[in-house]
């Protein structure tokens, strides 16, 4: 037994650290509360009975007016929240990690299906679960869907690699329940069939995966009808599709550059032509100095593996692993490059995996790999801690929890009084409202119709009220 036990260790040890690192990271989110749409998808995913839990599956009606066809993340798993976990965060924290720690098993998996090599898969589940792009998918519940459509991807791809298409399909279903995002999948399937089967041409048959792929692409036509013409467009004031394919590619190219763990905030301090904004520097210094300068040796490390790897290894397969790499990153991020105002570090949960395997493929037998997994390391907890202090997530988490915490503590003395939350005279040197801002984190009244519903028609933003409250005091500023 102990022998058994220590050949496992040995063998799967780079996955274990992979587990055990990113929990380290990551863990502070389990005690995160909700924030933002949390409490409008919590409040419409309630079901009294089995037929209106059924009903948020329906393909055709949009009985919540969501806009999207996504039942699984949006209200089969925020209906745990309201029915199993009644309103712990906690229950949902625990599932998007234990997502989060499978998906980084199968990262690994899938590269082991397709380089045959176990050392560059275990590196590249390992750089993925470090990676700091997934601080908003366990911080924010609400980004569950990117972690749920990237296990029901892999899946969906691991068994079509093995020849299990039925329950490749039937995964395949599953993800177009989960995200828009699953359209891509049929070409993630052809790519992989040609990378398995391009250097050996008695397998290779055309004939043979267009038979295969068939149900997927016809199952993709009749979700898009259905989404279209009874779902529509997805709304709100940063979604906003602009089809130029400049601004595509400069989204694009963003999302490239969060994938090596540079900081999301970057975005807003860097204008055209690689202008800087000096408040970065007069703020921050302290800590993106150190981000940059181990971006830099990243950059280093990585040039110098790729031009080795293209000495040392054939260029068919390098450029096999490119090509695949790249369509991989660019076809899974291709449903978000329209949206330059809605960019966020948390869709790149499934294009990353497109990143890492490249990178773990020309870094593996470098020697440098543990050198380059070491600076990833340290670079992915140093943008970590500046987003923490930075990032909208967790302001809004802190300020919901606060409002929470607020309203629990004075409800009696708050019963059957009209109460407003207001903007003061302090409050007119700020460029935005305090009260529109408390307003958008804790979702309108939705806050108040699942935590405090005896109050939740006696609220108003920015009105009149027996109780007036200074938003400001609820921002930590």
């Amino acid at each position: 037994m102990k022998e058994k036990i220590t050949g496992f260790i040995g063998k799967y040890w780079l996955y274990i650290v992979s587990i055990v690192v990113s929990f380290m990271m990551f863990y502070p989110a389990l005690s995160s509360f909700f924030t933002h749409d949390d409490f409008y998808f919590l409040r419409i995913s309630k079901a009294e009975n089995f037929s209106q839990f059924i009903g948020f599956f329906d393909p055709v009606n949009d009985v919540a007016d969501i806009g999207v066809y996504r039942p699984l993340p949006l209200r089969a798993y925020y209906f745990l929240g309201t029915s199993v976990f009644n309103l712990n965060p906690l229950g949902l924290r625990v599932i998007s990690f234990a997502t989060f720690f499978i998906n980084i098993l199968l990262v690994g998996y899938l590269v082991k299906i397709l380089t045959k090599k176990d050392g560059i898969a275990g590196i590249s589940s390992f750089l993925y679960a470090v990676s700091v792009t997934h601080f908003g998918q366990l911080y924010y519940i609400g980004a569950y869907q990117e972690l749920l459509i990237t296990l029901l991807t892999l899946t969906t791809v691991i068994f079509f690699a093995k020849s299990k298409m039925l329950v490749s399909f039937i995964f395949f279903v599953l993800a177009l329940m989960c995200k828009e995002t699953a359209v891509v999948i049929p070409g993630l399937l052809g790519a992989v069939y040609l990378f398995q089967n391009m250097g050996v041409k008695k397998k290779l048959s055309f004939k043979k995966v267009i038979l295969q792929l068939m149900p997927f692409v016809l199952m993709v036509m009749v979700y898009l009808y259905l989404h279209f013409f009874h779902f529509g467009m997805i709304e709100g004031d940063s979604y906003v599709w602009n089809f130029s394919l400049v601004k595509a590619a400069n989204t694009a190219l963003w999302y490239f550059l969060w994938s090596f763990s540079l900081p999301e905030m970057l975005v807003d301090f860097v204008g055209p032509g690689i202008h800087f904004n000096p408040n970065l520097m007069k703020y921050w210094s302290s800590q993106i100095v150190p981000i940059f300068i181990l971006f830099g040796i990243q950059a280093v490390i990585i040039v110098y593996a790729f031009i080795k790897s293209c000495k040392s290894k054939t260029n068919a397969s390098v450029k096999s692993i490119i090509l695949f790499s790249a369509f991989w990153f660019l076809a899974t991020i291709l449903p978000v490059v329209f949206l330059p105002l809605h960019k966020f570090t948390y869709y790149l949960t499934l294009p990353l995996i497109g990143i890492v395997l490249f990178v773990s493929y020309i870094i593996y037998d470098s020697k440098f790999e543990i050198l380059f997994c070491v600076v990833w390391l340290f670079l992915s907890i140093f943008t970590l801690r500046l987003t923490i202090d930075t990032n909208w997530i967790t302001q809004g988490v802190r300020t919901s929890e606060r409002v929470f915490e607020y309203f629990r503590e004075n409800q009696e003395a708050m019963e059957g009084k009209t109460i407003a939350f207001v903007d003061t005279v302090d409050d007119e040197t700020l460029p935005w409202s305090p009260t529109e801002t408390v307003k958008t984190v804790i979702s309108g009244k939705n806050f108040f119709e699942l935590f405090f519903p005896n109050l939740s028609n006696k609220i108003s933003y920015g009105g009149d009220g027996e109780v007036k409250i200074s938003s400001r005091k609820f921002l930590g500023y």
